[in-house]
């Protein structure tokens, strides 16, 4: 999120409860979303990418309906996070490795020491699945210092 935020996207986070917004502000969230408002994220035309954990997107109906219906749509980028998603999604999704900026794990480590999660690791990689390739760290050259979100293709 820290990158994207550096690289001028907008983004906005949906929370299912209620929680501390600190970590979220560290990493430059401006906009949260209410449930309601997810609901027609799809409608609005203006999102371009939804990046979701596989266990929220498997414990919460509204939120993987609407990104099952985001899939097939090819304009929205599917992001899922952690190393590994529900089986039924290999498909339409591929393995994706992400090297965070030096600025990027900097923010996380302070949003998750605000977050009180203790002994987390900040790993300079980050395993994804995705609909897009801009993830790839294949595509980005050995002194490349940029946020890969600079590299989308468009």
């Amino acid at each position: 999120m820290c990158d994207r935020t550096l690289a001028g996207w907008d983004v906005s986070v949906a929370l299912s409860a209620p929680h501390d917004l600190r970590p979220l502000q560290i990493l430059g969230v401006t906009t949260l979303v209410t449930h309601q408002r997810f609901e027609s994220i799809n409608d609005s035309g203006a999102t371009t990418s939804i990046a979701i954990t596989p266990s929220v997107f498997e414990n919460n109906d509204h939120i993987r309906r609407v990104v099952l219906q985001a899939l097939d749509q090819p304009d929205i980028e599917v992001t899922f996070w952690g190393p590994s998603i529900p089986s039924h999604l290999h498909v339409q999704l591929a393995r994706r490795q992400y090297r965070l900026s030096g600025a990027a794990r900097a923010f996380k480590a302070h949003a998750l020491a605000a977050a009180a999660v203790p002994g987390a690791a900040i790993n300079a990689t980050e395993d994804m699945y995705s609909t897009e390739p801009w993830y790839d760290e294949a595509s980005r050259g050995p002194d490349d210092d940029r946020p890969a979100a600079l590299h989308k293709s468009q």
